[in-house]
């Protein structure tokens, strides 16, 4: 069974930057279309200028507008003729110490990270009406390890692990595998910070079994895979790609 996605069509969200960008590139090299569903407008159209033909810009689209996203799916819908996969990577991280965590910017994680994977999640589906469809829900290591100042980030991806396994488990009588993969640390512009810190890189490093972090061509192979026909057996899974780093917590 093939893992190319030559002739399948489908949405990642935020795309305009980081692991979406990244993953997007990968999937338009497999022979996919890609829409990209982006809050950042002017990100999104770079994007799809730079990725060509093969991907058509969603800007201004925030993942927790129940009437934006409807738009938006739809017009992906209407514009490819079918939906074969949705990528749900839009996320967002805001670090605080829990007693210093306010409720604001807890909600907005929340929203952003969890709610709207609910969002897109029920739009696209509910467009996969004749077809296998893959929903690929990008989580975190959070969601399983705690990591410092980081309770809602850690909330929202726990949450993204449950949701893909309630997901699966109602979707698949219509034929629609539903999965998430957890990134460890991908360099990426959301978290540029951490390697302009000599003694966070070595931290980082040390942790992980493979000696270096990832890149977001890392998260290709797997996502691809994931969203392939090749993976028409497998749906409710959680797949760590992190370099190894929750394999133990060493010394």
């Amino acid at each position: 069974m093939s893992v190319a996605l030559e002739g399948h069509c489908g949405i990642i969200t935020g795309a305009g930057s980081g692991i979406g960008r990244g993953l997007a590139e990968a999937f338009i090299a497999a022979g996919a279309q890609v829409a990209i569903l982006e809050a950042d407008a002017a990100a999104a159209e770079q994007a799809a200028e730079e990725l060509g033909a093969s991907a058509v810009a969603y800007g201004g689209v925030d993942v927790t507008d129940p009437e934006a996203v409807e738009a938006a799916v739809g017009a992906a819908h209407e514009r490819f003729g079918q939906l074969d996969f949705l990528v749900n990577n839009a996320g967002i991280r805001h670090e605080a110490p829990f007693l210093e965590h306010e409720l604001e910017p807890w909600k907005r994680t929340l929203d952003v990270n969890l709610t709207g994977v609910y969002i897109v999640g029920q739009a696209v589906a509910r467009r996969m009406v004749d077809r296998p469809g893959r929903i690929l829900n990008i989580a975190s290591i959070a969601g399983l390890l705690a990591l410092r100042n980081r309770a809602a980030y850690i909330a929202s991806k726990a949450g993204v692990i449950g949701l893909t396994k309630a997901m699966a488990f109602e979707l698949g009588e219509q034929g629609i595998c539903v999965n998430a993969i957890g990134p460890g640390v991908i360099e990426t512009p959301l978290i540029a910070h951490y390697f302009q810190d000599p003694d966070r890189t070595k931290l980082i490093v040390d942790s992980i079994p493979l000696g270096r972090w990832g890149h977001p061509e890392d998260l290709a192979g797997p996502a691809i895979f994931l969203c392939s026909p090749a993976a028409a057996y497998v749906t409710g899974q959680f797949l760590c790609v992190d370099g190894g780093w929750v394999s133990g917590k060493g010394y």
